[in-house]
């Protein structure tokens, strides 16, 4: 499978905490020692957002390159790997199973880890800035952006903004 998929975009869905709490337990014994941290992020862990039914996962390494034990257990585990796909700093992975994830494993506190949390509590914390940020997404999906790459691009923009407002005002290192 490629890179791209179709995507949907749906109405928040209490399951998804539990998701990612289940998922974190197999996480934490594929990465053992090398995840610092294992966070929730993107829309699915903002309460009441609209977001693509794939549980964001954040996990903080201390370098990139991951061992032959920790890849070989993400992929027993149903997960495949896509190297850095244009972000740099992040390797990104996903399983497509009963309920879908997307990793991405970054440096714990670095840019990608600091942004990343950044956006997701400031959404958390201000609940206008959320409700625009769903009605970008679904009028992206309306528009027909409804393939991942051609969606993320279309609201790229939107989330670089989110990271400016996040940044003036939180702060950086106020990570949550």
């Amino acid at each position: 499978m490629g890179i791209d998929e179709t995507i949907s975009v749906i109405p928040y869905d209490e399951k998804w905490i539990a998701l990612f709490q289940n998922e974190k337990i197999n996480l934490l014994k594929a990465f053992g020692d090398d995840a610092i941290d294992i966070q929730h992020f993107g829309s699915t862990s903002v309460h009441g957002m609209f977001a693509k039914p794939i549980i964001d996962v954040l996990i903080g390494v201390k370098t990139l390159e991951l061992s032959d034990s920790v890849t070989n257990k993400l992929t027993q585990l149903g997960y495949e790997g896509f190297g850095e796909t244009g972000v740099k700093g992040r390797l990104y992975f996903r399983k497509r199973q009963e309920h879908a994830y997307n990793l991405a494993v970054v440096i714990w506190n670095g840019e990608q880890w600091v942004n990343n949390l950044l956006i997701r509590n400031y959404l958390r914390e201000n609940p206008h800035a959320a409700k625009q940020y769903c009605e970008r997404k679904l009028d992206a999906i309306r528009k027909g952006y409804t393939t991942l790459l051609s969606y993320s691009d279309e609201k790229a923009d939107y989330v670089s903004n989110l990271l400016e407002q996040a940044k003036k005002s939180i702060g950086y290192g106020q990570i949550k």
